[in-house]
């Protein structure tokens, strides 16, 4: 009896140890080095590369060189031929190697254990861009709901609520509600985006958002096809303005691999 007992505790205690190598990994989820806290080495985390001026003042696609001299609030030639619905973007960093890691780990693999890792890097972003966000409220980019079913959690809800917390903003998750179950957008143009994502939301409550001033929260900006037609929806409702903000921007030219 004694040694089935202890059996069955080993087993218990070494399916604990798995439970806690899963949520807390103890090398680099980059390149598996070791790590003295969170998923990141020091070496992996310092090159995360920040987005920083000079970027589009709109959007927030930073500035391709060959502008001369772009000031703060330059628009860039996207946003000049047609304006997003939004008033401003930004993106914490690059999506490349070791951001799209992160996200990699967080969203599909569940690995909450990444949301201090991400702490870290929105309090290093948010002291660089102090005012940012203030007197807005913050809301995720909603899923529908047999995505977040199958997926067992809203990736974007705990993301915004990480962003309140450091920018110390009420979080109002329920502003909007994805009613329409889009296809999977990764191979999409601009264009082909823009018309899969048209009537994917509505606002829940009206009265909730009229005069308000809402920051969109989203993990990854692409084309800006999602959130375009969610400040869209937010802005017929009453919005008074919208802006966005997402951990990761796709560049081209930054390895994306999109």
């Amino acid at each position: 009896m004694q040694v089935r007992t202890g059996k069955i505790v080993g087993g218990v205690l070494r399916g604990f140890r798995k439970v806690l190598d899963f949520i807390f990994p103890q090398n680099c989820i980059v390149c598996d080095g070791k790590i003295q806290e969170h998923f990141l080495c020091p070496a992996c985390r310092a090159d995360i590369e920040f987005i920083r001026q000079p970027h589009c003042f709109q959007c927030g696609v930073p500035a391709d060189l060959s502008y001369a001299y772009p000031h703060e609030e330059f628009v860039c030639g996207v946003c000049r031929k047609s304006p997003y619905q939004f008033d401003q973007a930004r993106s914490l960093g690059f999506y490349d190697t070791v951001l799209r890691t992160i996200i990699h780990h967080f969203k599909y693999r569940r690995q909450m254990g990444v949301l201090p890792e991400m702490d870290l890097l929105l309090k290093k972003y948010f002291e660089e861009n102090p005012g940012f966000g203030q007197g807005f409220t913050v809301s995720p980019v909603p899923l529908h709901f047999n995505k977040m079913k199958g997926r067992g959690f809203d990736q974007a809800f705990l993301i915004a609520r990480q962003v309140a917390k450091v920018l110390k903003l009420p979080l109002e998750a329920g502003l909007l509600r994805r009613v329409k179950e889009t296809s999977p957008q990764a191979t999409m143009t601009r264009t082909e985006r823009a018309r899969n994502i048209k009537g994917a939301f509505e606002v829940n409550r009206p009265e909730l958002v009229a005069g308000k001033s809402v920051l969109l929260v989203d993990d990854v900006f692409t084309t800006g096809a999602t959130v375009n037609e969610a400040a869209k929806v937010l802005k017929k409702n009453g919005a008074s303005q919208v802006h966005v903000f997402t951990l990761g921007r796709v560049v081209v030219g930054k390895g994306s691999g999109l």
